[in-house]
């Protein structure tokens, strides 16, 4: 079944139910949205994915598959987290990295520290910080080793 929802970039624009996930502690910073939607939009024949409260026009991220940006990326997530999320495996799971889009594209970081996860059999999802110390919530995929300055 397909929901209109209400964007500030956007305007009003459909999106099935099975794209809609419950998140039970918001994300970091917006705890009392609990409800969001992912949706693909094409700007310029280039699609982007974005994920968007059904609480409130905003926020609304703009996220991408980490493997997209970094091929290499492993996600471990604590026991905890796992039981939290309602699966045994992280192959369960989709995992979504929120970007922040500054001026310049080359500037553009994704936050690979702390993903979200969704859920697709329960439609549930939470923000994690993963047990990985290498990674870091301002991951530059356009900058060498994705470091600023390298």
């Amino acid at each position: 079944m397909t929901m209109n929802i209400h964007t500030r970039d956007f305007g009003i624009i459909p999106v099935e139910d099975d794209a809609v996930f419950d998140f039970q502690d918001g994300l970091y910073g917006f705890e009392d949205s609990k409800r969001f939607a992912v949706f693909e939009k094409s700007i310029d024949d280039i699609s982007f994915l974005y994920l968007q409260s059904l609480d409130h026009e905003i926020p609304c991220f703009l996220v991408f598959e980490p493997w997209d940006l970094h091929p290499d990326y492993r996600p471990v997530l604590s026991p905890e987290d796992l039981s939290r999320c309602q699966v045994s495996s992280i192959d369960e799971l989709i995992f979504l990295a929120i970007a922040n889009v500054p001026s310049t594209i080359e500037n553009l970081s994704i936050n690979i520290k702390s993903p979200v996860v969704l859920n697709p059999k329960t439609r549930k999802a939470r923000q994690v910080i993963l047990q990985n110390p290498e990674y870091t919530v301002k991951y530059l995929p356009f900058q060498k080793d994705g470091k600023a300055g390298a």
